[in-house]
């Protein structure tokens, strides 16, 4: 997908700015879980609490609330079905793996993001990008942790979970941008995909009754500001840069997030900082570069060509 150099900047920040939000957030959620929440609960109130907010910005900017149908079974599919699965599968891993594995493994996604678009869409693959999911991928791993008790078996159905939630994760960035979501209001689509996340995390919690419904002040406003920062903000911009990026080039920069994470650990909670981890930074940023860098060539090449016809 060509994109312009102004229009690349753009989606560059917004989807860097996305990442980082959602990379500062988990600091507050382990707040709250100390506080008696849990994975589960912050979703759905991560969710909901969005909702109000989102439909008085709309009725400020007069944006209409109605959806045809095709919008509704969109939203639906690809927020229900591929967003909260996402979350669900990944917490559910939480339970036979590390959280470091299960994270680690649900960062894969740019690569099946990139296969997707491949396969789905006759997307090339340039130089500059196959180098930047390489180092991606090596940057992640360095992140992993691999313990568990009972050896690969036991630990099996969390890594289906975790290796699932990055396949289901890619299928959703990859609808974002190849439906007609892509050229939805991004307040709008943020709003009604956070209702029908809400409402498919409550189906969720009918047999698992996991959902803590009262929990101290404190705690709903630290997850209100998450609410706030994750399914308004950070899921508006994200929209917004795969609108201009495409899927697979914004999934890369979306790699920002668990490098704001770790740092956020280092700084606020004073987790450690292994040289390990430092590698797995430099390798991720390493793979930022290697993107920008492909961009700016391709974006040579467009004018190369263009003049080229011209004589």
């Amino acid at each position: 997908m060509a994109v312009k150099s102004s229009n690349f900047a753009k989606g560059v920040m917004m989807t860097c700015v996305s990442a980082a939000l959602f990379g500062i957030t988990p600091v507050l959620a382990s707040e709250t879980y100390e506080m008696g929440s849990n994975a589960l609960t912050l979703t759905f109130y991560r969710n909901l609490m969005a909702v109000p907010v989102l439909l008085v910005i709309m009725a400020v900017r007069k944006i209409p609330f109605r959806l045809t149908l095709k919008q509704l079974l969109l939203i639906c599919a690809i927020g229900a079905g591929l967003r909260a699965s996402t979350t669900f599968m990944l917490y559910a891993s939480y339970d036979y793996i590390g959280i470091g594995t299960a994270t680690t493994l649900h960062f894969l996604y740019p690569l099946f993001t990139a296969l997707l678009c491949l396969i789905l869409f006759r997307q090339k693959m340039g130089i500059g990008k196959c180098c930047a999911l390489v180092l991606a991928a090596a940057g992640v791993g360095c992140f992993a942790s691999f313990t568990g008790d009972g050896g690969f078996t036991a630990m099996l159905p969390g890594l289906i979970l975790a290796i699932a939630s990055s396949i289901t994760y890619s299928g959703y960035m990859t609808g974002m941008e190849h439906t007609a979501l892509r050229n939805m209001d991004a307040t709008k689509v943020s709003c009604y995909m956070a209702l029908s996340n809400a409402v498919a995390v409550m189906a969720i919690n009918i047999p698992l009754n996991e959902i803590h419904f009262a929990l101290p002040p404190k705690a709903m406003l630290y997850t209100f500001i998450i609410s706030i920062c994750t399914s308004f903000f950070a899921f508006a911009l994200l929209q917004l840069g795969i609108r201009e990026l495409g899927a697979s080039t914004a999934a890369i920069f979306c790699l920002l997030e668990p490098i704001t994470s770790v740092a956020a650990g280092w700084l606020i909670l004073k987790e450690e900082m292994t040289l390990k981890k430092g590698i797995g930074c430099l390798l991720v940023l390493g793979a930022v570069a290697a993107a920008l860098a492909s961009q700016k060539s391709e974006g040579k090449n467009r004018i190369a060509a263009k003049d080229g016809a011209d004589v």
